[in-house]
């Protein structure tokens, strides 16, 4: 059996890893066991934070990961607010790198920060937040999702196949 990746043992104890990495290609999802996905009805985006906007914009803009996420969150249920409070709200990053959850505006547990260093850089790691309680409920990571133009889309399709609530449509 192989060695659990490092950024599995640092997920706060109050999460569970579902799927036991079955997704496509080792592709982690993670599940807040006490979260009502089904009770989810909307989202919006997590405000990128000022120190994290120059190292994001030239790689996110580029792929146009805004419209990739809204148009597929669509497929599990997902309706974007528009002028009202979202019952979630969605980050995402490159991997490679840690990433500070305090500087964006929510907690994963016991720490501020989830080392996604062991997810390549050419993968997108997509957290949904919880924007009552600003909690992590589930993270998703569509790899290859940034390895060329026209590559986010299907990465993105994979990922959410494995959403919580998806039996629902």
């Amino acid at each position: 059996m192989p060695a659990m990746p490092s950024w599995k043992a640092r997920i706060p104890a109050g999460l569970a890893v579902a799927l036991a990495c079955a997704t496509p290609g080792g592709s982690p999802v993670v599940v807040d066991a006490g979260a009502d996905f089904g009770a989810y009805q909307t989202f919006d985006f997590v405000p990128v934070p000022a120190q994290a906007g120059a190292a994001l914009a030239p790689t996110l803009t580029y792929y146009g990961i805004d419209g990739v996420l809204a148009r597929n969150l669509g497929t599990v249920g997902l309706v974007r607010a528009v002028g009202g409070t979202p019952d979630l709200l969605f980050a995402y990053f490159a991997g490679g790198s840690p990433v500070d959850t305090e500087a964006w505006g929510y907690s994963v547990g016991a720490g501020a920060t989830i080392s996604v260093s062991d997810v390549s850089a050419s993968s997108l790691v997509v957290d949904a937040v919880d924007a009552r309680t600003r909690k992590l409920v589930w993270r998703g990571v569509a790899q290859g999702a940034l390895a060329g133009a026209g590559s986010a889309d299907p990465a993105v399709r994979q990922m959410l196949a494995f959403w919580p609530a998806r039996s629902r449509y």
